[in-house]
């Protein structure tokens, strides 16, 4: 299915003050022009990206430079020929350094001074009415200066060994289905495709360390506040067989209309030492934490906290030696999450001075899942910090790149240039990913715009390459290409204008060669191409401009040329165009 456009919104044109200008150069806006898709597929906005375009949320935008105060030319990084230089070294080695802040629940540095001092017998007490009969406290040793900030960290830790042992249940009851339920219930006749179908849903059941098994306690809006745990492998699982189904040009169901598949999974995990569900709404598996495990993971936590804490104090006074840290990245699909959504606040606060960030931007911002893939599309790279999350990178998953789409870090942690961090990590997971995909080549990172400095940083990322906005082809960036760019005027990118700026500049203002055949439209009927190409929908039905009334197609037609000369002839031949 193609991806669906929303036909009302690609004439809508959008103006904002400009915030990339280091000066007052003139008193023109930031104009994009843009429309909305809710779900978008990934090769098509592969080729969008190849465009001059960029997405906000589920808003796909590209620049009109022409009205805009700032130049900006769409940026991206060979990954493979990646040559980090001096200052990134410097970030390496300082990332080495990296201490951890204690934070208390005012999100102030706790200072050592500021502790609070409880007495002995009467801080035993306390644990004690909590603790009952449940664990033999024979052995319980309780220091006086044990603060609840130690208490709160060490229960998310507990958490994650929790998670370790629901994820452990999961796959050993997963393991259980056989190939001959699987052949049944996808109706498969062929030994070896069957074969193949089962090995690969035992192969994916290993890969459950990729798909987190998240802590969604407070998430209300999908599910109820009780259920804890959250699993995404159902349709996991279901993405892979659908890859395996089109590869052999078998047919198979859409995930909502298998019940089958959704009910084996349900048999298989009935047998679990907690209670779960199926959401309905995204085949998420919900788990429960029954009331008995959760107050274990309390009171085991509060014992081994204070055990720790014990011993440390009670050893001898020696040197100590320096402690070195490392930093943990954990991938999550695009989702909302309150660690992530506090982080953000107070980057915002700390960096764009905005003192109230509502819940709904945010979420619209870099949690919807805009992309219609389960493997790639929207993720999040969290940054883990022993067990505080510190900065959070938004990144689009494409076949032949990975896009940058937003990266915020905890403002406590300012000195150590996380973004430069985030981007470094961002370039090897690419590098690395090469390996077993050798199509995946580039690193996108939005526009560069050499006059800000928030956006010219960009070309520090070498070997690097800029998309000619007339001809639409990659060229690397190097100093004569700058130099091109510098004498190139504002207008220079409106292709509307840009032979009549030819003749009065007396040079080309391409940066190099010729448009490519999907941008070139020389030769073309162009009307009779948005008659055979383009496709309308509206209640489930299909039709074309010569359908619609005569007095509204030439509306239309004039819509889609300006909108097939920023998109290209390929995509208007993949889009379908829906009506509200």
């Amino acid at each position: 299915m193609s991806s669906v456009i929303q036909l009302n919104s690609i004439s809508i044109k959008n103006e904002t003050n400009c915030g990339y200008c280091n000066r007052a150069k003139s008193n023109k806006l930031w104009v994009t022009s843009g429309f909305y898709c809710y779900k978008m597929k990934v090769d098509e906005y592969q080729q969008l990206l190849d465009r001059g375009w960029r997405r906000c949320g589920v808003y796909y935008y590209k620049p009109s430079l022409s009205q805009s105060c700032c130049q900006a030319y769409a940026l991206r990084v060979v990954a493979s020929k990646f040559q980090m230089r001096i200052t990134h070294e410097k970030v390496l080695k300082r990332i080495r350094r990296i201490q951890p802040i204690n934070i208390d629940q005012g999100n102030v540095p706790l200072q050592k001074e500021q502790k609070e001092k409880i007495q002995n017998d009467s801080f035993t007490d306390l644990i004690k009415q909590k603790i009952q009969t449940d664990l033999d406290l024979s052995d319980l040793i309780i220091l006086p200066k044990v603060g609840q900030h130690y208490t709160f960290k060490s229960i998310q830790y507990k958490e994650e060994e929790h998670i370790k042992y629901f994820k452990s249940i999961i796959m050993k009851s997963l393991s259980k289905i056989t190939e001959l339920q699987l052949k049944q219930i996808f109706d498969i006749q062929n030994e070896n495709h069957s074969n193949l179908l089962y090995q690969t849903f035992i192969n994916s059941i290993s890969d459950l360390q990729i798909y987190e098994i998240l802590l969604i306690k407070g998430y209300s809006n999908k599910v109820e506040s009780d259920w804890v745990f959250g699993c995404n492998l159902i349709p996991y699982f279901y993405s892979k067989f659908t890859i395996i189904f089109k590869n052999l040009n078998l047919q198979i169901q859409k995930l909502e209309e298998s019940n089958k598949y959704i009910e084996l999974i349900q048999n298989n995990l009935q047998n679990l030492d907690f209670e779960f569900k199926i959401s309905d709404q995204d085949h998420q598996i919900l788990i429960k934490t029954p009331q008995t495990l959760k107050e274990k993971i309390l009171k085991s936590t509060i014992l081994s906290l204070l055990q720790k804490q014990d011993l440390q104090s009670n050893q001898p006074q020696e040197k100590k030696q320096k402690q070195y840290h490392q930093i943990t990245i954990k991938w999550v699909k695009a989702q909302f999450q309150e660690d992530s959504f506090e982080v953000y606040k107070k980057y915002q606060k700390s960096v764009h001075d905005k003192e109230r960030v509502s819940k709904m931007s945010y979420i619209n911002f870099v949690c919807v899942d805009a992309l219609d893939s389960q493997e790639l599309g929207c993720w999040h790279m969290k940054y883990y910090l022993e067990n505080q999350l510190i900065a959070v990178g938004v990144v689009d998953l494409l076949p032949q790149s990975v896009s940058s789409v937003y990266f915020f870090y905890d403002p406590n942690y300012k000195k150590y240039s996380l973004g430069v961090y985030g981007v470094l990590q961002e370039i090897e997971y690419v590098q690395k990913k090469q390996v077993i995909n050798p199509s995946l080549q580039y690193y996108y990172m939005g526009f560069y715009i050499m006059d800000s400095k928030k956006m010219a940083y960009k070309a520090e990322y070498t070997p690097c390459e800029l998309l000619c906005p007339r001809t639409y082809r990659w060229i690397t960036f190097t100093l004569q290409i700058k130099e091109k760019i510098e004498s190139i005027t504002q207008y220079a990118q409106d292709v509307r204008l840009a032979d009549e700026r030819d003749k009065e500049h007396g040079y080309s203002i391409n940066l190099d060669g010729s448009t490519i055949d999907d941008m070139n439209f020389q030769g073309i009927d162009i009307e009779n191409f948005i008659q055979q190409t383009v496709k309308i929908s509206q209640t489930g039905k299909q039709f074309t401009i010569s359908q619609l009334k005569k007095n509204y197609q030439q509306y239309f037609m004039n819509l889609f040329q300006d909108f097939l000369k920023k998109v290209g002839k390929g995509l208007m031949k993949e889009f379908l165009f829906a009506v509200n």
